[in-house]
């Protein structure tokens, strides 16, 4: 099985910037068109023109193709989260409060809302952990690796009855109803808004919880 690190060859990195863009723009156009289960790499090279076996020069199949391309348009999301946690100091709940708007309006309002839409719809385990901004900042940060989890620089554990060793656990299941939020939000054509407030409503039950106290 292969790690959450999908990138390109070295090959892919030695061709010309334009020729880059070139098979970006063929994996934007097929990845928004349908599913990355149902995606064509027949498709992507021939909008590329490229050969198929140039194709695996560059990269070992479609999927590590859908997620570099995915990282290609997340570069801003972890500077967002970490502008967001430094600006609420350290409350996880504040920081993820004001981080899902910024996210939102990024998927359903940039030109590439459709691959989005496919992402988000599509999700399983798998695509969760490869897109949430734990996993993608472990890939880039020795320093995460070292001290265990990239979050725990960032929560102020006083503000929560948890420890250290939890915050990732906690911080599992808000991306996971983050994701699911939006997943349903498309499925059922919700407005903004509307996912807006459906993920305030489960952000509140985890913060106050929803047990009538004796």
């Amino acid at each position: 099985m292969k790690g959450v690190n999908d990138m390109p060859t070295q090959t892919f990195f030695n061709l010309p910037k334009d020729k880059q863009q070139r098979l970006l723009d063929a994996a934007a156009t097929e990845f928004s068109r349908v599913p990355l289960k149902d995606a064509s790499i027949n498709n992507i090279i021939k909008l590329a023109e490229i050969s198929r076996g140039s194709f695996y020069q560059y990269f070992e199949d479609k999927e590590d193709l859908y997620y570099y391309f995915f990282q290609t348009l997340r570069h801003d999301t972890k500077k967002i989260l970490e502008d967001c946690f430094k600006k609420a100091d350290g409350d996880l709940f504040v920081a993820f409060d004001a981080f899902f708007p910024m996210i939102l309006t990024m998927i359903t309002e940039e030109q590439h809302s459709e691959f989005f839409r496919h992402l988000f719809v599509h999700m399983d385990y798998r695509s969760s952990r490869k897109v949430s901004p734990e996993t993608m900042q472990q890939q880039k940060c020795e320093h995460a690796k070292k001290n265990g989890h990239f979050f725990e620089d960032y929560v102020d554990t006083d503000l929560l009855k948890i420890g250290d060793e939890d915050v990732h656990l906690l911080v599992k299941l808000i991306m996971s109803f983050l994701f699911q939020t939006i997943g349903e939000g498309f499925v059922k054509d919700w407005p903004k808004e509307k996912m807006l407030e459906v993920f305030d409503k489960k952000l509140s039950w985890v913060r106050y919880g929803v047990a009538v106290k004796e």
